[in-house]
């Protein structure tokens, strides 16, 4: 009997009669019941215990609060009156910011006193014959009433060879190639517009238009931004060059639609690069054909994805960040104190670390030496709780452990790659750099949907990685695209050397 075979009445009639239920039956309401635990404990999940996105929290009742002063671990929720809530405005001890007067305004208007009909706004005396000792100065910060695009004429000369007779012309300046076309200034706002404000095409066509009386058809901003990407493509490959040199890598994919199929978007990242390739494939052949893991000594921090493990000569660390989430929902679903223990633990660890690391020191031996005597012991009690599961007679493939089990396992057999943050100097203690690298794809595409072509998608993602990179080194944006523009051979010098 199938799982949508079952009927209530037929159940009633055997326990009325009190006749013995078939197998068949008992296994089709054991199927159904499985299948509704599952679906119970998905419904669970929120953002806090899984990779889920804090969007997907939106009708759960188990949302985490919103106030930035709870616990790091996010699992006591503190009285409302233990809250303190900030007032509006600037806080106390802020750098403020305020608008400066400059030396030398585009416009002066001056404001006459009337010293014929005037009086004195103190004593209402007249104000005839008095001399003028200096002036107040306010000013006014604004645009231009009319911005409009400025067209610059080249006229090359013409003349006819007194010898052949043909006709001879000057020569016209590389960039300039047909009869009409836009300027670098132009496609570098409108790449800006693109890749950094990430706004879309026909909204950008409206921009142009009504600020600089200049419409664009998307066909048009989406050439302008592949032509720009490939003008961008030696920068891009430098940033390659620059990430083999680090002491570690941070790596991560997200998925995004490309000409309505699925690829992956990967990263590889440190606090001063960013590196982004789009590939049809999330696993090994991505990262050949992103080609910096193959050839790549050093540590590489990920979310335990089993590809990374495939390449040979890589260290390995694991994202804690991950790991907490994880921890939670072992504590909060499963009801596992092991968990809540261990979350203490490495939020422990990482405070040490962090302390030390500001005045310039190292944990010390016997500190880490205590730290993984209690790690070891707490893996002890979660195995206690969660004993290897045994196979069933006649089943196949491999049994399922449970997450608590499979957590368990992974802190046993990778602990230097979950600890590697403590035990190892210069070792961050999650992946976040590389999620904050890919966050704005994902905002990219809520804002202005998916990609129509793979080259589209492929230029995007190497003039990203170069305003991440100079995001990331504080640069201007706007700046760095117009050298791509005009001269991209000097993009690559001021990216990387600043």
């Amino acid at each position: 009997m199938s799982v949508d075979e079952i009927d209530r009445d037929q159940l009633e009639q055997f326990a009325e009669a009190g006749a013995q239920v078939p197998a068949s039956l008992l296994l089709a309401v054991l199927i159904r019941l499985e299948a509704a635990e599952a679906e119970l404990a998905s419904l669970k999940l929120n953002s806090r215990t899984s990779s889920k996105p804090p969007s997907s929290d939106r009708h759960n009742p188990n949302k985490p609060g919103k106030n930035k002063n709870e616990n790091e671990r996010g699992r006591q929720k503190k009285d409302k009156k233990d809250k303190k809530k900030r007032k509006p405005g600037g806080q106390k001890g802020r750098t403020g910011k305020t608008l400066n007067q400059v030396s030398n305004p585009d416009h002066v208007v001056n404001h006459a006193l009337d010293r014929r009909r005037g009086k004195c706004t103190h004593c209402n005396a007249s104000l005839r014959g008095v001399k003028v000792t200096g002036f107040e100065v306010r000013q006014v910060h604004d645009l231009p009433e009319k911005i409009r695009t400025e067209v610059s004429e080249h006229r090359a000369e013409t003349a006819q060879c007194a010898c052949c007779g043909k006709k001879v012309k000057a020569a016209f300046p590389d960039e300039v190639r047909a009869a009409a076309q836009y300027g670098p200034r132009l496609k570098s706002l409108v790449v800006y517009l693109q890749t950094y404000q990430l706004l879309p095409c026909e909204r950008i066509s409206e921009f142009m238009g009504d600020v600089f009386d200049c419409a664009l058809s998307t066909g048009t901003i989406c050439s302008m931004v592949k032509s720009v990407g490939d003008r961008a493509g030696p920068t891009y490959q430098a940033i390659k060059t620059e990430l083999l040199k680090a002491l570690y890598i941070h790596c991560d994919e997200t998925g995004l639609s490309v000409n309505g199929s699925t690829h992956w978007l990967h990263t590889a990242s440190t606090p001063e690069l960013v590196y982004l390739h789009i590939d049809a494939s999330r696993g090994e052949d991505a990262l050949h054909t992103m080609d910096i893991l193959p050839d790549y000594k050093g540590r590489v921090v990920h979310d335990y994805l089993s590809v990374y493990y495939t390449l040979n000569g890589l260290e390995h660390s694991l994202c804690n960040a991950h790991h907490l989430r994880d921890l939670t929902c072992v504590h909060e679903d499963y009801g596992q104190a092991w968990a809540g223990a261990m979350i203490d633990l490495l939020l422990e660890a990482k405070r040490l670390k962090d302390r030390e690391r500001r005045g310039g020191r190292i944990v010390g031996p016997k500190t880490i030496e205590r730290l993984l005597k209690r790690y070891c012991e707490l893996l002890d009690e979660g195995f206690d709780l969660n004993p290897e599961p045994a196979r069933k007679p006649g089943a196949r493939g491999r049994v399922k452990r449970g997450k608590p089990l499979n957590l368990l396992l992974r802190f046993d057999e990778r602990f230097e790659e979950v600890l590697a943050f403590l035990l190892e100097d210069n070792v961050p203690f999650d992946n976040n750099e590389a999620e904050r690298d890919l966050r704005m794809m994902k905002v990219k595409q809520k804002i202005s949907g998916c990609f129509r072509s793979f080259s589209q998608s492929q230029a995007f993602a190497q003039l990203r990685s170069i305003i991440a990179t100079a995001k990331k080194r504080s640069l201007n944006i706007l700046e760095i695209l117009s050298i791509i523009v005009k001269e991209p051979q000097d993009a690559q010098k001021i990216l990387l050397t600043s």
